[in-house]
């Protein structure tokens, strides 16, 4: 009633998000920002990446008017310390979420469980747009983005409380609707959606699993082992057996992208409402993920557990207001760790020092930029805190620092990471290892001084056991 009410009091004519002359707020010469984050999206799940079923014709339409990053990296593969890097700029040795012992809640003393949090002294994304006059907002439905847990710095309204296990985007987007209807007038805003519908425990309405299969078979790519493994290992752990009348590999990949469907579905009312509004052709719109998911390619299921393609390559669109200079693919790569110098560049506002991103910015202009030659390093597989990965334009590297176990793939010939080439190029592997140590070597000089940890409230903890993240 609270809703209708507001809606009959300002004559609202488009979707209630575009008020009356003289009820609510007014159009801001500044860009807004609107962050949709789908977690757990891979990027060759959508249809502007190649995937070849009909998942995603609203994010495709978006990505029609939009810079589509060919190659965009997470540097971790799990959400907090990915969504740190993301609204900091500072990779994970720098800004402390990339320890395990708090992520799997050991405390020696047997204490209540702890967490390690963002410390106060590194600037956020939010931070930097609330101290050059923009409204922030954020309505997220992963509980490890519990305010307790440190990411809420620089929002003015975060949503992330009295909510169930994996809140669905139907309810983050009426929150979201409300918001831009009863925001402050005359201030641009930030807006960040952070939507958990692609996630475990892949549950979407029969009808989208319906709309893929049978069509769609073994969507993911070729399995390493596959023979050689029970079938029982092709059911995502804590996830009911797949019905043994169907290919099991093929029944749980389909209901992935079953997710990304009706997500898909659910965004497009969304995105009409701010098309017919006029708010999408006043602001930057960016669609990414925190981390991929693996869909057994590697014998597993999931995320946080490897440094492999499918767990870090992630789709980046951006759609400048009205959509100019959109429609383009860029062929320059990016990383998560750039978004934040990237976007305050674009917007015009000042960048806090020590930012470890690159401003990319220049793909945005008319030319496009030159794609420069890039590394990406990503790290804290939960349950190996020595692993770490380098992508080169043509190489990967994984190593393990503290087992000394190598492993080398040219992701341009083998994009699925089949061929360890480790022994066949050593040479190589030398020299991504120099580069490897020189960039821990910087980031150790770099390190926030100040290491934070909370502990973690018990409904927090209820809504990861509902995750699967938790026995």
């Amino acid at each position: 009633m609270r809703r209708r009410r507001a809606i009959l009091a300002c004559s609202i004519t488009v979707a209630w998000l575009l008020p009356a002359a003289g009820c609510g707020p007014r159009p801001s010469r500044q860009p807004n920002l609107i962050l949709l984050l789908i977690d757990t999206l891979r990027a060759d799940h959508l249809g502007a990446y190649g995937f070849p079923a009909d998942v995603s014709p609203n994010l495709d339409r978006l990505a029609a008017e939009s810079l589509v990053f060919e190659s965009c990296f997470a540097q971790a593969p799990w959400t907090p310390p990915s969504i740190a890097t993301l609204f900091t700029s500072l990779h994970l040795e720098v800004h402390g979420l990339n320890r395990f012992a708090d992520h799997r809640f050991a405390d020696p003393g047997g204490g209540a469980p702890r967490v390690a949090v963002l410390p106060e002294s590194a600037s956020t994304l939010a931070e930097s747009l609330r101290a050059a006059g923009y409204t922030t907002a954020g309505f997220v439905g992963n509980p490890w983005l519990d305010r307790t847990l440190g990411l809420a710095q620089g929002f003015d309204v975060y949503e992330d409380r009295d909510l169930s296990n994996r809140v669905p985007a139907t309810l983050l987007l009426l929150a979201a609707r409300d918001w831009l209807h009863t925001r402050p007038s005359g201030a641009p805003f930030f807006l960040y959606l952070h939507l958990m519908d692609v996630h475990e425990p892949y549950d979407a309405p029969q009808e989208d699993f319906d709309a893929l299969w049978p069509a769609l078979e073994a969507p993911a790519g070729r399995v390493l082992g596959q023979a050689e493994l029970p079938p029982d290992a092709m059911d995502p752990p804590g996830l009911r057996p797949a019905d043994d009348r169907r290919n099991r590999l093929d029944y749980w990949r389909t209901r992935y992208a079953a997710g990304v469907r009706a997500l898909d579905r659910r965004l497009g009312t969304f995105l009409d409402e701010l098309r017919e509004s006029g708010l999408l052709d006043r602001s930057y719109l960016v669609l990414t993920s925190d981390h991929g998911e693996e869909l057994f390619e590697h014998a597993g299921w999931g995320h946080g557990e490897s440094l492999h393609e499918h767990q870090l390559r992630v789709p980046l669109l951006v759609r400048p207001p009205s959509g100019v200079g959109g429609g383009r693919l860029v062929r320059e790569p990016a990383g998560l760790v750039d978004l934040m110098p990237t976007l305050l560049s674009v917007l015009e506002v000042d960048a806090p020092p020590a930012l470890q991103g690159t401003d990319r910015s220049a793909v945005f202009s008319e030319g496009g930029g030159e794609a420069r030659p890039s590394v990406f390093f990503s790290t804290a597989v939960v349950d190996r805190p020595g692993l770490h990965a380098l992508r080169s334009p043509r190489f990967k590297l994984i190593v393990d620092l503290e087992t000394d176990e190598v492993a080398l793939y040219d992701v341009v010939a083998d994009p699925g990471e089949h061929e360890n080439l480790a022994a066949a190029e050593s040479e190589t592997v030398a020299e991504l290892r120099a580069l490897l140590s020189a960039h821990l070597a910087a980031t150790a000089g770099a390190a926030t001084p100040e290491r934070r940890d909370a502990e973690v409230p018990p409904e927090v903890l209820e809504r990861l056991r509902g995750l699967g993240y938790l026995d």
